[in-house]
């Protein structure tokens, strides 16, 4: 075990969703900056009863405003994001940065997985533009705190699109102190006032169990974060799902392992 003097910067990751999940008058920040991204831990309770869900096809969610085409990032010369799995966008797409390898600790052989979601106020992401963008902001946030990368290593969007976040050869910091060999895979989306889309989970069902094959996970390691630390993430919504996916005999990733 690491003394605290040892631990890298991002492998403590200790506040989950705590802005967006303070009081009502709070409920909606003047602009991204004004809250941490991603699913941080909750120390705060919560009472009433919450939003209808919204998601993309909802007049109600918040639209980006209308902004230039995304511009893919320029990397430094000699630098080149590792490979994607096949049918995965690179994050050569949308990071406009690279890892930061000082803040970060080599990833050791993958025996679990974890599920997120972002936990951040809904907005509409209808088209690869929306999400690039979406990404590097969440990126950025993460380096605001220290990180040395975006936290997750792999995000799925409301479109079924899977992208490439933190390169594997690098742990995550996406739970706090249970990072170790532990692939954290996020969907974007805030899933105690939404439903993830039918592609969305499509896409979740189809890589976690590509995942799980390639690194002889079960579904015993199958987790969501709530179930590793104190946090409300991935959202009741998601959670529901995530138990049917595991029950033995009928979850689709219990089935396919």
């Amino acid at each position: 075990m690491q003394s605290p003097v040892d631990r890298r910067p991002d492998q403590d990751v200790t506040r989950r969703d705590a802005l967006v999940r303070s009081a009502a008058g709070l409920a909606l920040f003047a602009g991204f900056g004004s809250f941490l991204s991603a699913c941080e831990s909750t120390r705060v309770s919560r009472s009433g009863a919450l939003p209808n869900p919204r998601w993309p096809e909802s007049p109600t969610a918040t639209r980006p405003p209308t902004r230039q085409p995304y511009e893919p990032p320029r990397p430094s010369p000699g630098w080149e994001a590792p490979p994607a799995p096949s049918g995965v966008t690179s994050r050569a797409v949308w990071a406009r940065g690279e890892p930061i390898p000082s803040r970060m600790d080599p990833m050791r052989p993958i025996h679990r997985i974890t599920v997120h979601h972002d936990g951040m106020p809904p907005v509409a992401l209808t088209s690869r533009d929306d999400v690039a963008r979406r990404l590097e902001q969440i990126r950025a946030s993460h380096l605001q705190r220290n990180f040395g990368d975006i936290g997750y290593h792999y995000v799925i969007d409301p479109m079924g699109g899977v992208w490439q976040g933190r390169p594997l050869n690098w742990q995550g910091a996406h739970v706090a102190r249970q990072n170790e060999g532990n692939m954290g895979v996020l969907c974007l989306g805030n899933f105690e006032q939404q439903h993830p889309t039918s592609a969305q989970i499509n896409s979740l069902n189809a890589f976690v169990v590509e995942q799980m094959q390639r690194h002889r996970v079960p579904p015993s390691a199958i987790y969501t974060h709530r179930e590793l630390g104190p946090s409300l993430c991935p959202g009741r919504n998601l959670q529901a799902h995530m138990v049917a996916a595991r029950a033995p005999r009928s979850g689709a990733l219990a089935r396919a392992f």
